[in-house]
């Protein structure tokens, strides 16, 4: 009895491994056939080939989803750096600026934003004016800004912008040093040759995005000859740095990223179009390969665009920006028209399944900077409209402000790609297919 028992075992363990088997072969034939591949450009020379090849079939055969968020400008005026200034203990702080927008960075797999200001230390920027740091037109803010930010869910932090030199090229050193020791990914500025050539590749959950960052320039402050490599800079958009920015979107293209995704710091400031040099420039890095670009420096809030881009060898693709996040931070304040006051939480659903990956969801939760005697703050602009009682600190100027923003900043967004689009957890939520 005990032997029958042991063969209806042996052979129930054999009918499982041959349907397992079988299965396993469909799949393999569905995967070569969807990526052209043949049986003899698959080699098992050894055992390790084969459980390289079974990880990435596994990969290949899982399905990954991740969201990636992105902010606007980060800037730190005078009535931000003494708002935040403790007087009792000569320290800085800034996280009550940030305490209602938390929940929509640290929600997300990765948050990243535009740092347009230097951590050169205290008494070490251009100059010391406000209680040792400085802000325009030479921002140098408390290095304590990095880690508020990053308590609330920033992962990394884009450094080329027309103000990385405000500070000296030792400011652009000491603001790298000091993201790398509280852990702050960073691209854009540099302090060697080396450190700028490097490909910046993020895994988030196993979906790969490939960085890179450019300014259009730097105030007019001339990059050092001795350290050409400081700031990725388009000197105003010279042909040869242009060139050379498509080129790194190439390599990353080329390395195998799932996503690339230049961050580019461009056009005309309160602008709430883009300019001709933005277009050019878009034109120039889908071209090269892009799939995201995101957009900063107008100060403001403009316009997102998907277009249909035709690839080298004739296959086409989607292809997503948003030419400028607007003011995530800072103490511009809407002026004649000019929404200063208004930036953009951006969220991003990547889908990775059979090796191909796509943008499945895009959201826009616009946001507005508020004033009050011991803060400037940032709330979000469509749930504070649908929960007033919640946001009752606000004043009458600050909901007029709010009003006015819940209605046009749709309006800018669609102005270039009229998409369709629903309001889902009080963000704008884009109706896309691909």
């Amino acid at each position: 009895m005990n032997q029958r028992v042991q063969m209806k075992k042996k052979l129930i363990v054999v009918l499982i491994e041959t349907v397992m088997l079988v299965t396993l072969a469909a799949m393999i034939c569905r995967i070569w056939k969807q990526n052209d591949i043949g049986k003899d450009q698959v080699a098992w020379n050894t055992p390790e080939d084969m459980r390289i090849w079974s990880e990435e079939l596994r990969d290949d055969l899982t399905t990954k989803q991740i969201t990636m968020t992105a902010i606007g400008d980060v800037m730190m005026h005078q009535w931000q750096i003494t708002r935040g200034y403790d007087e009792a203990t000569d320290t800085f702080d800034y996280a009550e600026s940030f305490t209602y927008v938390e929940p929509y960075l640290s929600q997300a797999d990765f948050t990243f934003g535009n740092l347009e200001t230097t951590f050169a230390g205290r008494y070490q920027g251009s100059n010391s004016d406000i209680l040792g740091y400085a802000d325009y037109p030479m921002f140098n803010a408390p290095e304590i800004l990095g880690n508020n930010l990053q308590d609330v869910g920033v992962d990394m932090l884009a450094t080329a912008n027309n103000h990385s030199l405000d500070s000296g090229l030792q400011g652009v050193y000491s603001t790298l040093d000091y993201l790398d020791s509280i852990g702050m990914k960073h691209l854009g500025t540099a302090r060697n040759e080396e450190e700028q050539q490097e490909l910046c590749i993020v895994d988030v959950d196993g979906i790969t995005f490939g960085f890179t960052c450019y300014t259009y320039g730097t105030n007019g402050i001339p990059v050092p000859e001795s350290a050409p490599f400081c700031v990725n800079t388009l000197d105003t958009y010279e042909e040869a740095n242009i060139q050379r920015m498509c080129e790194t979107v190439k390599a990353l293209d080329e390395a195998g990223v799932d996503v690339v995704m230049p961050i580019i710091h461009f056009g005309t400031e309160y602008r709430e179009m883009p300019d001709s040099w933005q277009e050019m420039c878009v034109d120039r890095l889908f071209e090269a390969g892009a799939d995201v670009i995101v957009g900063s420096h107008p100060h403001v809030v403009e316009p997102m665009e998907i277009r249909e881009i035709t690839n080298p060898d004739g296959t086409t693709k989607t292809g997503y920006v948003i030419y400028s996040m607007g003011n995530f931070i800072s103490s511009q304040r809407y002026e004649s028209g000019i929404m200063k006051d208004i930036g953009l939480i951006m969220d991003m659903d990547f889908e990775k399944s059979g090796g191909v990956t796509r943008l499945t969801g895009w959201r826009f939760a616009p946001t507005y900077v508020y004033w009050k005697d011991d803060v400037i703050g940032v709330v979000p602009v469509i749930e504070a409209y649908e929960n007033r009682e919640a946001y009752s600190f606000l004043e009458e100027k600050d909901w007029v402000r709010i009003e006015d923003s819940y209605q046009k900043t749709i309006q800018t967004l669609t102005a270039i790609t009229d998409c369709p689009y629903e309001i889902v957890d009080y963000k704008y939520n884009f109706i896309i297919s691909e």
